[in-house]
């Protein structure tokens, strides 16, 4: 009996302790639905897990927005953007980029509603909405980041592009909109001191050379030809070509057509660099080459064509027009005409 007893005793309290287990979990459910309804934009969390393990695979980077696409991808030379010919990216930038999105954090819920999406830069770029669509691929094609991101003054947002809940983020990324922040875009490697000599056959009137003596200090340039003439600032022509801000990049080949503006650059270490102004779908590139004019230029030449010979830069307009103005642009204002005789009495009272 008493073995009987203590077995129904055995069985009551495992009776009483899946019951207690069972309304401790309905407590726990309960009290996470009253947690949720009482704060329902709360959410937390890497806005793409994992990524530090797998970013190492990456092998393309796709960036879209309503200002341009590129592709970033990894060659047997490094990343290179292969909308642009393979130009090198810049791997400080690259770097950003990664490893933003690495630790980009969603902190709260906003909206499911397709409707509220443009206000929160969050709508398809691909449909000309205003977010950048992300996405970054292993080798196989296999999506390691999938984001359309929402870069706006109140904040920054995040969105998958197959879902419709958005999600405010906290983190630091780069500029995505323009290709040209992923560039080094240095079409003249040299500094505007070692100029010496500049040929310039514009657009509008005829061609003009500015000159300048090599001396211990830099000296302001001179306009020497079609005749020595008293300039009000032809350094700024020379000190453009060393400050020279593209906007995009191609390959030379690329871009084709006949030449609006032509320069020549002498410096006083031996190098001629021919540049030239060509105007394609009213977009202004500028290309160049370099050659030696003595033996010991030849390393400084060749170090100008490796980094920028097969190459086009695209220029703005600012640019293009500080490069190469019309001579009349560097000279002095005609002193205003005396009034004549009849203005004079006119004026007088």
């Amino acid at each position: 009996m008493t073995t009987e007893r203590a077995e129904r005793r055995r069985r009551r309290l495992f009776t009483l302790a899946a019951v207690a287990a069972g309304l401790a979990a309905v407590a726990f459910v309960t009290v996470s639905l009253d947690v949720r309804s009482a704060q329902p934009n709360v959410a937390q969390g890497a806005a793409v897990p994992g990524l530090t393990n797998t970013i190492a695979r990456a092998q393309r980077i796709t960036v879209t927005s309503a200002e341009a696409t590129y592709r970033i991808e990894k060659t047997d030379r490094g990343w290179a953007m292969r909308d642009r010919g393979d130009y090198p990216v810049d791997a400080a930038r690259l770097a950003q980029l990664t490893e933003g999105l690495a630790n980009l954090q969603i902190t709260r819920r906003m909206t499911a509603n397709a409707d509220r999406f443009a206000r929160l830069g969050v709508d398809d770029p691909a449909e000309g909405g205003r977010g950048v669509l992300v996405q970054i691929e292993d080798a196989q094609g296999a999506r390691l980041v999938n984001l359309i991101l929402g870069v706006e003054t109140q904040g920054l947002y995040v969105r998958r592009p197959d879902e419709s809940q958005v999600f405010a983020a906290r983190g630091e990324l780069p500029p995505l909109r323009n290709p040209a922040a992923w560039l080094s875009l240095t079409p003249l490697n040299i500094e505007a001191a070692n100029l010496a000599r500049v040929e310039i056959v514009p657009n509008e009137g005829r061609p003009y050379i500015l000159e300048r003596e090599r001396t211990g200090e830099a000296t302001d340039f001179a306009i020497v030809a079609p005749a020595r003439l008293a300039p009000i600032a032809p350094s700024a022509v020379t000190s453009t070509a060393e400050k020279l801000s593209p906007l995009d990049v191609q390959t030379a080949a690329a871009i084709q057509g006949a030449a609006q503006e032509r320069l020549r650059l002498h410096t006083f270490d031996g190098v001629l660099i021919d540049a030239e102004l060509i105007v394609v779908e009213g977009r202004v590139w500028l290309k160049m080459s370099a050659q030696a004019e003595r033996p010991d230029a030849e390393a400084a030449a060749l170090a100008v064509n490796d980094a920028s010979a097969g190459w086009a830069y695209q220029l703005s307009p600012q640019d293009a027009e500080a490069l190469a103005p019309p001579l009349t642009a560097l000279l002095p204002a005609p002193p205003a005409p005396p009034p004549s005789a009849a203005s004079a009495e006119t004026q007088t009272p």
